[in-house]
């Protein structure tokens, strides 16, 4: 983000050549606007066009700098959201309010240079510290060398009060254990009780307790997402006590994201939440089922987290695995397979599904699904499943009776070589799936293009 301003004399050199083709097609535009043949009689009482000014209303051109799309690709393809707002707000004074309340919208910190220059050119500016109520989305990261990060240490506390209309938080691969003092930082984000989305990755915490202490602190959660978060596990936290007080934490929380974490730490988490989620009504759940054990601590702790979580959730998005349990599961409209590195055939995944007890089931999806041929380049293990095999007929069997009578659709995503026959592999599709197909429910993907499965 560019916290500096430019002189309006300067901009002509530095525009980029569609700036300045915007810029002259909405004036031109608007002249055609104010000069052109009226399309019908306007009365004379009217408002004559003379009378209109030459130049674009200041709301046209802020809604059409706020409709600056978010970047979808990649900075060497295409330019990102933040250098086309910089680049706007060089257009012209008119511009720069606006493009500056959207730049502030989202700020990134990826170094401490980069926080360095939030604080003094923005926090402790007359000028420009208005612009941080403009703050919906603040992203925190470290990069480099295990040196903590200054923006982790000072930013909970130099910004506290300073950003009324937060709203997300994402937070990479910080090193919390470096807090100071570590056992008041985490109620450091009770000033900041406006963010409704926490997505934390990669976290070092010094304990679990820091990690409950900070989510207990963000009342107006809707949604959490968690990634590969450590903390040392020491025994008394093993036998956690997890009947909690009757109240909830998060009324709101829809959303719950539960990604990658040790054994030891997925127990002890799962075991809070299970108490903690009292009376949240979590709708989406996506969460990592590999290496699911069929007994043991981890084991009682989702059965517990699944018991409590499953009467409310109409959107599940996992990792297929054997053990997995779904019949908790009433309420379940849409579900999302990964098969990534699923050890098997079509049979364990259909005995998987018959699981399922929910009859609003809707949509189903299989994601990562590869071909015999893509597995044998990539040297992979001969027994992952693969898309062209003779047993992709087993879900066609269980898929065509209860509770799937409501099936509105299912969704093959086919990973395959781009030398390979897609004719082969649709025709494949119709020969296991035919009451599928019959039922006009079927949606083949290969390499993310949607295959015709009713022609050769």
């Amino acid at each position: 983000m560019r916290f500096g301003r430019r002189r309006h004399e300067q901009t002509s050199r530095m525009f980029p050549y569609r700036i300045r083709r915007l810029s002259a097609w909405l004036h031109e535009a608007w002249q055609r606007v104010t000069r052109g043949p009226s399309p019908s009689p306007i009365p004379e009482s009217a408002v004559s066009r003379k009378n209109m000014p030459p130049y674009m209303p200041p709301e046209i051109t802020d809604t059409i700098i706020s409709a600056v799309p978010l970047e979808r690709y990649y900075p060497i393809i295409r330019p990102s959201r933040t250098h086309t707002l910089a680049m706007c707000a060089l257009v012209c004074r008119a511009w720069l309010p606006r493009s500056r309340v959207e730049l502030f919208k989202h700020i990134p910190i990826e170094d401490d240079h980069t926080y360095d220059l939030l604080v003094e050119r923005v926090l402790h500016s007359e000028t420009m510290s208005r612009y941080l109520t403009s703050v919906d989305s603040l992203a925190l990261s470290r990069h480099g060398s295990a040196r903590p990060s200054k923006a982790a240490r000072l930013l909970f506390v130099e910004f506290a009060g300073k950003l009324p209309g937060l709203r997300t938080l994402r937070v990479f691969n910080v090193d919390f254990t470096q807090q100071r003092p570590s056992v008041r930082w985490p109620l450091l984000l009770s000033q900041f009780r406006t963010i409704t989305s926490l997505r934390l990755f990669g976290c070092q915490f010094s304990s679990f307790s820091d990690v409950r202490r900070l989510l207990t602190a963000l009342p107006l959660l809707s949604t959490l997402a968690i990634f590969d978060l450590t903390w040392p596990v020491v025994s008394h936290e093993v036998h956690l006590q997890t009947t909690l007080c009757p109240r909830t934490f998060w009324p709101e929380l829809h959303t719950l994201w539960i990604y990658p974490l040790s054994p030891q730490c997925a127990a002890l988490f799962l075991r809070w939440m299970t108490g903690a989620l009292h009376g949240s009504p979590v709708k989406e759940l996506r969460c990592d089922s590999s290496n699911l054990p069929s007994t043991g601590s981890l084991r009682e702790s989702v059965d517990a987290f699944v018991g409590r979580v499953g009467p409310s959730v109409t959107d599940l998005n996992i990792r297929i695995t054997d053990n997995l349990p779904l019949s908790a599961f009433i309420a379940l409209e849409r579900l999302s397979c990964s098969l990534y590195k699923y050890q098997g055939n079509w049979r364990g995944v259909a005995s998987v599904l018959q699981g399922v007890s929910s009859s609003a089931i809707q949509s189903i999806t299989f994601d990562y699904v590869y071909t015999h041929r893509w597995h044998s380049r990539k040297n992979n293990d001969s027994t992952s499943l693969r898309f062209d095999d003779d047993t992709l007929g087993e879900l066609d069997r269980v898929l065509s009776g209860e509770p799937f009578r409501r099936l509105q659709e299912v969704i093959l995503c086919v990973l395959a070589q781009q030398e390979e026959d897609e004719k082969r592999l649709r025709a494949h599709a119709r020969r296991c799936l035919p009451k599928l197909h019959k039922r006009k429910i079927l949606r083949l993907y290969i390499n993310e293009r949607l295959q015709r499965l009713d022609v050769d």
